[in-house]
Order: C-alpha cells, then structure tokens, then sequence
C-alpha cells in the first residue's frame, strides 16, 4: 500500500506541476521559457 500511495503521490505531483509549466507557457511565454530550460529545448 505504501508503494502505491508513494506513486500516485508522485503522479500527481508531476502532473500538477506539469499543469503549472503548461499554464505559465500559455500566460507568459519569455518568463517560462527563461525559469525552465527543458521547455526551450523541446519548443
């Protein structure tokens, strides 16, 4: 049970903060871009 809570507590963190990297793209493109250099790479 402690696995499965740790994994869908990670899932939901990557998610959120997949939502969050996403949201700030769409809302200010520069100040993203700039904060996170993986979304430079693969844009």
């Amino acid at each position: 049970m402690k696995t499965m809570f740790a994994q869908a507590a990670t899932f939901a963190l990557s998610a959120v903060a997949a939502l969050a990297i996403l949201v700030g793209v769409i809302d200010q493109p520069q100040v993203a871009v700039a904060t996170t250099p993986a979304v430079s790479f693969t844009a």
